[in-house]
């Protein structure tokens, strides 16, 4: 008992030591103006739809980010087409507290606010998109892009079933066109969620930054990162077979999700790519504080943001057959 007191005591002194060590400092850099942040995927067969909203200073504690007067134009192969439908976008996060008659009720506190613009037109394959982004806070922002083909998917299969991990194996096998391509590969709860999944399959990992446990074939998991989106250097013009695996916990026969794969444009892969590595270059990191800074992929003029195009995706529906 003796020793556990002075266990605690010593405990006690190494606290208000650490808590002696604290010092707040004031920040006297100056305060950079906000940047209007334009962000969005284009997919045939469907309307155009954008976000908008403005970056905040790092310190401050504001989720309001709409921006005033907005105003959407799209034009489409040359012509203008349509201005999209602005609304407000609010996101809320959902507690519950008990009021005065003892009774749990739902509350709701906004924590995020953006503009959300629409369309109604429906986007069709190679249509060349222009959009020009007004408001009486920015310089008109304008994006560009152009809508890809859908890919040519040969086969669909699935490989196997792992019953000890709740895996499901699959391959599809592409034929892919000469030149640069990108693709996208989505795995669909009947939620409309998406699952995660796993892939050594080598497309997954960029070949220029691939490190040496990689190039001699002994990486376990390749699925981080860009996990959905791929390119064709390992395989460009000719046809390949990607294999992966859905990890669906739980899951009973006549259970269905279904398997996606678009082609995107170099955007979207270009954005994801520079995100990963700057996540792994965050100087709050400890392998980042030694790394170099860097700049997350933008295509928008005169702001910040990414949008992207997608073809219509070959869609792929699986029932499962495996009893729980």
């Amino acid at each position: 008992m003796k020793t556990l007191k002075y266990l605690l005591l010593a405990m006690a002194v190494m606290m208000l030591g650490l808590a002696s060590c604290v010092k707040d400092l004031d920040f006297d850099g100056e305060q950079t103006d906000p940047l209007l942040v334009v962000n969005g995927v284009q997919q045939v067969g469907q309307p155009a739809r954008l976000s908008v909203e403005k970056s905040k200073f790092f310190l401050d504690a504001g989720t309001d980010f709409r921006v005033k007067d907005v105003a959407v134009d799209l034009y489409v192969n040359g012509a203008f087409k349509e201005s999209l439908q602005v609304r407000d976008s609010i996101m809320c996060d959902i507690f519950y507290e008990i009021n005065e008659y003892g009774e749990e009720i739902e509350v709701q506190e906004p924590i995020y606010a953006f503009n959300y613009c629409e369309g109604q037109y429906l986007l069709c394959e190679g249509d060349h998109l222009r959009f020009e982004v007004h408001s009486s806070e920015f310089e008109t922002a304008t994006i560009e892009l152009n809508l890809p083909e859908a890919p040519t998917v040969l086969s669909f299969d699935m490989v196997g079933v792992d019953s000890v991990e709740s895996g499901i194996k699959f391959s599809f096998m592409i034929d892919d066109p000469a030149g640069a391509d990108y693709y996208n590969l989505k795995c669909i709860n009947p939620n409309g969620s998406m699952y995660s999944f796993y892939s050594e399959d080598p497309v997954f990992v960029d070949p220029m930054g691939l490190g040496a446990e990689e190039l001699v074939g002994e990486s376990g998991y390749y699925g981080y990162g860009l996990y959905n989106v791929f390119t064709d250097t390992y395989f460009n013009g000719k046809p390949y077979t990607v294999y992966f695996e859905v990890f669906s916990g739980e899951y009973v026969s006549g259970e269905q999700f279904t398997i996606e794969v678009s082609r995107v444009d170099e955007s979207l892969y270009q954005y994801k790519k520079t995100y990963d590595a700057y996540q792994e270059s965050d100087p709050n990191g400890m392998i980042g504080m030694f790394s170099e800074p860097v700049q997350v992929y933008s295509n928008v003029e005169n702001a910040v943001g990414v949008v992207c195009a997608q073809s219509k995706p070959v869609v792929k529906t699986i029932v499962l057959n495996k009893e729980k």
